[in-house]
C-alpha cells in the first residue's frame, strides 16, 4: 500500500509561478520539481534616511540631561516627585534601548 501523496509531492501546475524576495543584500535561490529554473535578480529600492541614527543621539542626550536633572533635584527626603523622576528616567532609558535595538538591526 503506497502512502497518500502530500502537497510537496506533487509537480507544480502548469504555468506555475513562485516569487520570493530576498532581504537587503540577500539572495533567494529555490527550485521545485523539475525542469528549467527561472532566476529573477530584484534590486531594492534606496535605503532609509539616517532617521534613526539621529533620534537615536537624541534620545541619548535626553537620557543623559533628564539623569543629571533627576540627581541634582534628588532631596533624599523619599518624596513623590523623586519617585515621578525616577520613573521617567527608567520608562526613557527602555525607549533608548528599544531604540538602539531597532536602529542596531537595521544599520546589521
Amino acid at each position: 500500500m503506497s502512502r497518500p501523496r502530500g502537497p510537496f509531492d506533487r509537480d507544480p501546475a502548469p504555468g506555475f509561478t513562485q516569487n520570493n524576495r530576498s532581504g537587503p543584500g540577500g539572495n533567494v535561490y529555490a527550485n521545485q520539481g523539475t525542469g528549467d529554473m527561472t532566476i529573477y535578480n530584484q534590486s531594492h529600492g534606496p535605503t532609509r534616511s539616517g532617521f534613526g541614527g539621529w533620534l537615536l543621539l537624541t534620545l541619548l542626550v535626553v537620557d543623559v540631561a533628564f539623569f543629571f536633572y533627576g540627581m541634582l533635584a534628588y532631596t533624599g527626603r523619599n518624596t513623590n516627585a523623586d519617585s515621578w523622576r525616577a520613573g521617567t528616567f527608567l520608562v526613557l532609558l527602555v525607549v533608548t534601548g528599544s531604540t538602539l535595538r531597532g536602529w542596531l538591526r537595521r544599520r546589521f
